[in-house]
């Protein structure tokens, strides 16, 4: 059900980046994901996701489009050449009965630092533009703009079957009323349901093992990328996330499969990877899709060092305090610390040697490490325990707030534009129960006797809720506000 409409965004917006249009509205790191089904019936199917592209961030794209159509409705409004308009200068926006087949419509008001999300189509307000719940700005250092958009909703009036093709075409326009087309990528013609990818990352042989199946009874050639979730949000996003492989060639026969492996550096021990697949053969040529292969032996696995406590705490302005206790060390080097101070990457901090001569004990240890450290937002800190071997585990994470930052509960990002929080509670409670509600008092997730100082809640629908923090010790409640939008 989902392959068809994935497959349609994706004809829309990942295949741009490879079409020779003029600078200005030349797209490329686009990624789709989240996809979740709205409806489905034997006539229509409608879906809701998330895309990100990137674009160049002039005066030439102060409103960008995006039509599709199934191939057989195709209008080539364009008079479309190897993916550019053979119509000279700027070209007459599309009108309502060229989008009249169209199964998605997208417009973006690209004036300001953030896009506004267009509900009218300029050139004629008859068409109906897709929905979808926000859109966000990041200019790059090379001078482009990373879109997201967030919650699209589109519908297909088909079945959602695996083999339909669908052509897109993507403009962009310098006039105040986005009457006139200045920019175009066009007749970008994709197909759906040829290959799919599942696996799993090992993190005890620092290693991720997959399979590409092939849907359909002809080979299939392409190329395929491997990235380190690196900020653990399980979210794909190109200008963040690390590459651990270059794009490796690939070939599956008719309904065959092929296995695919690599290794997992110790940097990203214990983190998801992401499979960017690129296909390179047939009327999908061109086509991505993203998997995730989780790291769940990982996190099933043993440490070998057994911790009992592992604290984060800030002690003044310039200064914050780890501290962590083992029980048991087998073959232990010693300790890396790692933060992340927002910006979703983890840096090193220093190193802590083991206590012991070859690493081995099984009596408690006690370890206190002071880090410089002046943000004034949220730092959050690990452990990266690694064995003489080579071979490595991390802690659980562990926050602490700036020192301006004087709320006893954070809540951050909030609002949330994916359903997921997180919250630091004050460090001197020793134990908490948390309850969530929604608006109306209707109890959504609850968690008792809380010890650490923090907790993140995920798979949160929009809307907003009520974080209720009871304090057993001293008896003191508190409320926060959570929006997702």
């Amino acid at each position: 059900m989902k392959a068809f409409l994935q497959t349609l965004i994706l004809v829309v917006i990942t295949s741009i980046a490879t079409i020779n249009a003029t600078a200005q509205c030349t797209v490329s790191n686009i990624v789709i994901q989240n996809i979740t089904t709205v409806n489905s019936t034997s006539t229509s199917c409608t879906v809701k996701f998330d895309v990100t592209f990137n674009i160049a961030d002039n005066n030439g794209n102060k409103f960008i489009f995006i039509h599709a159509w199934l191939q057989d409705d195709y209008p080539n409004y364009f008079q479309c050449v190897n993916g550019q308009s053979s119509i000279n200068g700027s070209i007459k926006a599309p009108g309502a009965s060229d989008l009249a087949k169209s199964v998605l419509n997208i417009g973006l008001n690209n004036l300001g630092a953030t896009p506004i999300i267009l509900t009218s189509y300029p050139p004629a307000p008859s068409v109906i533009l897709s929905a979808m719940d926000s859109a966000r700005k990041v200019v790059l250092p090379d001078g482009s703009a990373n879109i997201t958009l967030y919650g699209v909703v589109t519908t297909a009036p088909i079945a959602c079957s695996p083999t339909v093709v669908v052509v897109a075409d993507l403009w962009s326009s310098q006039a105040a009323s986005a009457q006139r087309a200045h920019c175009v990528n066009c007749g970008i013609r994709y197909s759906t349901g040829f290959l799919n990818v599942t696996g799993i990352v090992n993190c005890i042989n620092q290693t991720y093992i997959g399979t590409i199946a092939n849907n359909t009874n002809i080979a299939i050639g392409g190329g395929y990328e491997v990235f380190a979730d690196v900020n653990g949000d399980g979210y794909f996003t190109p200008v963040t996330d690390t590459l651990l492989r270059a794009s490796t060639n690939f070939s599956v026969g008719g309904n065959g499969t092929i296995n695919i492996t690599g290794t997992v550096p110790l940097s990203n021990v214990n983190q998801d990877v992401f499979i960017v697949i690129t296909q390179q053969t047939g009327v999908a040529l061109d086509a991505k899709r993203v998997f995730l292969f989780a790291s769940t032996q990982c996190a099933q696995g043993p440490l070998p060092v057994t911790f009992l406590s592992f604290k984060a705490n800030r002690t003044n302005a310039f200064d914050v305090q780890l501290s962590w206790q083992t029980s048991l060390e087998i073959n232990n080097k010693g300790f890396y610390i790692e933060r992340n101070m927002g910006n979703g990457q983890w840096t090193p901090a220093g190193f802590v040697a083991s206590q012991v001569l070859n690493g081995n004990a099984n009596t408690e240890l006690s370890y206190v490490y002071k880090d410089a450290n002046t943000n004034k937002g949220i730092t959050q800190y690990r452990i990266q325990q690694i064995d003489l071997d080579g071979k490595s585990k991390y802690s659980e994470i562990r926050a602490v707030k700036g020192d301006a930052q004087n709320k006893k509960t954070i809540i951050y990002p909030n609002p949330s534009v994916n359903g997921r929080v997180n919250i630091l509670f004050d460090i001197s409670a020793s134990q908490r129960n948390v309850i969530l509600t929604d608006v109306e008092g209707k109890v959504i997730k609850e968690w008792k006797s809380i010890s650490g100082n923090t907790l993140q809640i995920e798979n949160l629908n929009k809307g907003i809720y009520l974080l209720k923090v009871f304090i057993a010790e001293t008896g003191i409640q508190t409320v926060e506000k959570i929006i997702v939008l």
